[in-house]
């Protein structure tokens, strides 16, 4: 008589195909938020420091305001996407970072801009987010991907040197730094 194999729970993969491997036993799933994760995105921002929050939203924000929830889980007329980045670890999903971006169809651009939670700060979760916001941005046939940062957001500057963004000059603030990448994908099939 044989020994039945049962799979141990945590090798079962709830996440889908394109999820990203980034350890033993932890997958990273990109996914859209949903209204479900209302709670979850403002536990999120919450949880992020000071610091992480001061960059991400310019200022100073504890919380964001329930007509901004609102504003970004209602779809803010099919120009506004947010994302979530979520550990699944046993079935189990931590969201460590978001992402929201929104569609210029008219320009061809797409602005970003995104936040990881800081205990999970440089280990390619904000390249992750950056790189799911690209493909979405290469199918709506946009050529540019841009975004906005304070100047001190060595963080940030860094995750977009690293993914082949370049700076330029802001021409409205002096304190922000402009983030631009070409999206390449998008202009060949524009060109054809």
């Amino acid at each position: 008589m044989g020994t039945a194999v049962v799979p141990h729970p945590c090798m079962a993969s709830p996440v889908r195909p394109d999820g990203l491997r980034i350890g033993a036993g932890l997958m990273l799933d990109i996914r859209p938020m949903v209204a479900a994760d209302s709670e979850a995105l403002q536990a999120h921002v919450r949880g992020l420091s000071m610091r992480s929050r001061h960059n991400r939203y310019l200022g100073g924000v504890n919380e964001l305001a329930r007509a901004e929830v609102e504003r970004l889980l209602g779809g803010a007329g099919g120009t506004v996407f947010p994302l979530v980045a979520e550990l699944v670890e046993c079935g189990r999903r931590t969201m460590v970072g978001e992402a929201v971006y929104a569609i210029d169809r008219s320009a061809g651009t797409v602005e970003f801009a995104l936040s990881v939670r800081d205990d999970w700060q440089g280990r390619g979760i904000g390249a992750a987010l950056l790189g799911a916001i690209a493909v979405r941005a290469g199918k709506a046939g946009a050529g540019l991907l841009h975004g906005e940062t304070l100047r001190g957001n060595d963080a940030m500057l860094a995750l977009a040197a690293k993914v082949g963004a370049v700076e330029a000059r802001h021409r409205d603030d002096p304190r922000l730094v402009r983030i631009e990448r070409r999206l390449a994908a998008a202009s060949a099939a524009l060109a054809a």
